[in-house]
């Protein structure tokens, strides 16, 4: 299972709020987006529930077991992974290392060789280059390093941030193929962050639009993405429907 769920949720940074009383659900194995503009809350939301920002109310639950307050490690052993924006991937060392990075809350030696090689299958381009220095890889590869890492923990539910940054057009073509094949191989459930509502509809799913902290719309993402939706996630007065 894979179920999430998030209730009334609320970050602070200071006496800067961050998130406002936001409740969603993802049901296993769905694909779900968080849109919305530049500071509408978004990362802020994915950080609090894999636990690296603290909440100053609300919960959240997956398959039943509370996470909120628990450190990051914690919660991954509970079948969370996270693609942060970013990548955040160690370029000093070599593509294999990163990927075994990954490994660390993992005891079961023998499995974790085999899921190398899994991430190799999926990803050709990580095994040519497994002994270069992360840092020399391509953006796109990169990302694709950064998706094999958060998959190396072994996840029920994978949480990616923002995986169109800074990327070409056919490259995020490619890591959104990837994360589709990937998410139908092993039956993964994704939350994913996308400013861009009109690619979530592309790739399609449920869609969840924020703005000020707050879930404004809630929807299918390709109807979701179309211009009273997004003029009302962008300028308009917060409505939601179905969000939780």
């Amino acid at each position: 299972m894979s179920k999430l769920g998030v209730f009334d949720l609320s970050v602070r940074y200071g006496k800067i709020p961050a998130l406002n009383d936001v409740s969603f659900h993802v049901q296993e194995g769905e694909r779900v987006f968080i849109s919305g503009p530049n500071g509408a809350g978004k990362s802020s939301l994915l950080k609090a529930i894999c636990g690296a920002v603290s909440t100053s109310h609300g919960r959240i639950e997956m398959d039943g077991d509370l996470l909120t307050g628990r450190p990051p490690e914690a919660i991954a052993r509970l079948g969370l992974s996270m693609v942060p924006e970013g990548r955040e991937i160690f370029g000093s060392l070599t593509v294999e290392e990163n990927l075994r990075i990954g490994t660390g809350i993992r005891r079961d030696l023998e499995a974790i060789e085999t899921d190398i090689d899994e991430i190799y299958q999926s990803f050709p381009i990580l095994r040519e280059r497994r002994h270069a220095a992360a840092g020399a890889l391509s953006g796109g590869q990169q990302q694709m390093l950064a998706i094999g890492r958060a998959l190396m923990t072994n996840p029920k539910l994978m949480m990616v941030d923002e995986p169109s940054l800074g990327l070409a057009p056919k490259i995020v073509d490619q890591v959104y193929d990837t994360l589709i094949a990937l998410q139908e191989e092993r039956g993964l459930t994704l939350l994913i962050v996308e400013q861009s509502s009109l690619r979530a509809a592309r790739v399609g799913g449920k869609m969840f639009l924020m703005r000020g902290g707050r879930i404004v719309g809630a929807g299918n993402a390709a109807e979701m993405a179309d211009e009273d939706a997004l003029a009302q996630a962008y300028f308009g007065t917060p409505r939601v429907e179905g969000a939780a």
